[in-house]
């Protein structure tokens, strides 16, 4: 009889423990249905909240510009009346504004509660490189712009060379530290990836040295100024060797010595 009512008590104490777990189990389902089926109502009304307290965005400040143009970056950024600066996608947007022409990379803040801040940095093309039959515009970095056609950029100058890509950033910055001669340069040849070749405008060939590049357009520079050397009837002038310039004579200066 003893373990018949311990049994019996046993069986009621589990069949409790069943009944109040399938209760909670059964207030859990209910909960979470009714929490998905009122979602939808409970972001809208957070949205509208939020508009209330003037958290769309109302300004867009936008800093680098020399190209490009505002009304293509604030088109890019697909905005309507409505967007919260809260939810906007600063990643997206910035993808968005990086396809456009002229642009190399942004950065994009939220200033709250209602500003965008977009720091643009665009490419800065100062040279056309000449390779295997094609024209590419070249930046400050001496990266190839895709966006942009070089056509477009008649007052750039020429480099060709198989390995002149790395290296046309140092020769384009040397070259505008003697804005007098820079000038007078039309292209730019880089020879066997040593050395540079420079031909003017007048036709004039110069054979520049492996090193002391600077030293070498200074030489010129002052030759130039004593002899106005860059505007002789020269073809070739080398300095390729240290110390010493090697000058050739025009042929049509040979000729009419003969």
């Amino acid at each position: 009889m003893i373990k018949e009512n311990i049994l019996k008590r046993n069986l009621k104490k589990q069949s409790k423990k069943i009944v109040f777990l399938t209760i909670f189990i059964a207030i859990c389902i209910f909960s979470i249905y009714q929490i998905q089926k009122n979602s939808s109502q409970l972001l809208s009304s957070s949205s509208k909240f939020l508009s209330k307290l003037d958290l769309n965005i109302q300004k867009i400040k936008i800093e680098g510009t020399n190209n490009s143009k505002g009304v293509d970056i604030i088109r890019a950024l697909d905005l309507n009346n409505d967007t919260l600066l809260i939810n906007f996608n600063l990643q997206e947007a910035s993808k968005r504004i990086s396809q456009l022409r002229w642009i190399k990379d942004t950065k994009i803040k939220k200033l709250y509660p209602s500003t965008l801040e977009i720091n643009i940095n665009e490419y800065e093309p100062i040279a056309i490189w000449f390779y295997d039959g094609n024209k590419y515009l070249v930046d400050q970095d001496g990266q190839i712009i895709k966006g942009l056609d070089p056509s477009e950029f008649k007052n750039l100058k020429f480099v060709a060379g198989y390995n002149a890509l790395e290296y046309i950033p140092n020769i384009i910055n040397s070259l505008d530290k003697h804005p007098t001669f820079e000038s007078r340069v039309k292209s730019i040849l880089r020879v066997g990836d040593r050395r540079w070749t420079i031909r003017l405008f007048n036709g004039m060939t110069i054979y520049l040295p492996e090193e002391g590049l600077s030293k070498a357009i200074q030489k010129l520079e002052k030759l130039d100024k004593d002899s106005q050397l860059l505007s002789r009837y020269i073809d070739v002038i080398d300095m390729r060797l240290p110390n010493r310039i090697d000058v050739m004579p025009s042929l049509s200066i040979k000729t009419d010595s003969i």
